[in-house]
C-alpha cells in the first residue's frame, strides 16, 4: 500500500510535533522571550528614574521631554507590565512647569557656542 504525499506529510508533522525536542525548544524560545523582555523592562526603568531626576532636579521640562518620556518610554514600560514607582515619578514630571530648550540648557549648565 502506497502512502499518498499528503499522508507522508501529515505523519511527518504529527511526528515532530509529538517529539520532545519541538517542546523543549519552544520551551526555550519562551525563556528567551521572558529574558528578553525582563532586559527591556529593566533598561525602561533605570533610563525612566535617570531621566525623571534629572528633570525633578532641574525643576522643569521641556515639550518633548515630556512626550519623549510619557509617549516613547514610559508607556511602553507600562505595557510590559512596569511597576508603580515608576508611574509615580513621570507623574511627578507631569506636575512640572514647561520650560524652553534654551532655559532646559541653561538649568543643565549646558553652552553651546552659536
Amino acid at each position: 500500500m502506497e502512502m499518498s504525499t499528503s499522508h507522508l506529510f501529515l505523519t511527518i508533522l504529527l511526528a515532530v510535533l509529538g517529539s520532545n525536542g519541538l517542546w523543549s525548544f519552544l520551551q526555550s524560545f519562551s525563556k528567551t522571550r521572558q529574558a528578553r523582555d525582563q532586559m527591556i523592562l529593566g533598561l525602561g526603568h533605570a533610563e525612566i528614574f535617570r531621566l525623571c531626576e534629572r528633570y525633578l532636579e532641574r525643576g522643569g521640562i521641556t515639550k518633548n521631554e515630556l512626550e519623549d518620556l510619557t509617549k516613547y518610554l514610559y508607556k511602553p514600560y507600562k505595557d510590559l507590565g512596569g511597576n508603580g514607582t515608576a508611574e509615580t515619578l513621570v507623574n511627578r514630571c507631569k506636575q512640572l512647569p514647561i520650560i524652553s530648550e534654551n532655559e532646559a540648557e541653561k538649568r543643565d549648565g549646558v553652552h553651546y557656542d552659536e
